[in-house]
């Protein structure tokens, strides 16, 4: 290990000390037969402690009837107490499981936070038991995405408080055209310390923290076989629109992203909230 990844982690620590990040992602998608769905995900990340939140709303009233309304959720790991907690905001109810017991379950955790076969995606189901990539590449056929044109812009994009450079791929093929926008920014600290944080914590049970593709469209381009020239950062907005077929929409953006002082608070249960051996699905 150099010298000077160590002076940096050193520098990070006492950066972050009695303060805590927060970051809030928002989703928002329009699908056909599910309809329009807004999904925003909080993160709280501090030394040694870890929380996550979740909200699904749903447009559509049918579907919103047939899974139950509108979700709120979300999990927290206590690095200190060594315990994994999940609650639901709805039900005031919230459940734990201590990290030897995930250890003796492979790493995985038992507790679900959210029921996964909508909205939370199989890749969000848990803190740490089932690990993607960042170079993850979806499913697809080589033959689909035979054609494509991808624009780099020179120029930076204000996004929220940070400076991005956006990078603009079209792909037509059998299923039609793909536009995919997204945006980059170089100033990732704020993530690297979440991610960092979330990863040493599922580590100390046996398990491996998420993480996103670092780029939806390069990801694609590899699947497809496609040379293409990456750009430098880390994905802070991104639109995929599907053209000459079903309408299909989906957008993606970091609301927020701040270092602010800590506030226990922010990591405690509400008092009022039941305890219970597992949530609801």
């Amino acid at each position: 290990m150099s010298y000077r990844f160590i002076i940096l982690n050193l520098f990070v620590s006492i950066t972050f000390a009695q303060t805590q990040v927060v970051i809030i992602e928002e989703m928002f998608m329009d699908a056909p037969y599910v309809g329009e769905f807004t999904t925003t995900n909080t993160k709280y990340a501090s030394d040694n402690i870890f929380r996550e939140e979740m909200q699904i709303e749903m447009g559509s009233f049918l579907v919103r009837m047939a899974m139950g309304g509108n979700k709120k959720a979300g999990s927290i790991i206590d690095g200190n107490k060594k315990m994994r907690t999940v609650y639901d905001v709805n039900e005031e109810e919230y459940a734990q499981e201590n990290f030897q017991s995930i250890i003796e379950n492979d790493g995985k955790p038992k507790l679900q936070m959210m029921d996964n076969s909508f909205g939370g995606g199989g890749r969000r189901n848990s803190d740490g038991d089932e690990n993607e990539d960042e170079d993850t590449e979806p499913e697809g056929d080589d033959e689909d995405n035979n054609e494509v044109i991808r624009i780099i812009n020179k120029n930076y994009e204000k996004i929220g408080d940070f400076l991005a450079k956006k990078v603009t791929t079209e792909m037509m093929g059998n299923r039609g055209r793909v536009i995919i926008e997204e945006w980059f920014t170089t100033d990732t600290s704020l993530f690297s310390y979440a991610l960092d944080v979330q990863s040493k914590l599922a580590s100390a049970y046996g398990g491996k923290a998420q993480s996103t593709p670092r780029s939806f469209s390069e990801s694609m381009l590899k699947n497809a076989g496609h040379e293409f020239e990456s750009v430098e950062g880390r994905l802070v907005k991104y639109k995929m629109s599907q053209k000459d077929d079903d309408g299909f929409q989906m957008k993606w953006e970091i609301k927020k992203a701040k270092k602010i002082n800590f506030n226990r608070s922010d990591f405690d249960i509400p008092k009022i909230y039941e305890k219970v051996d597992e949530l609801n699905q």
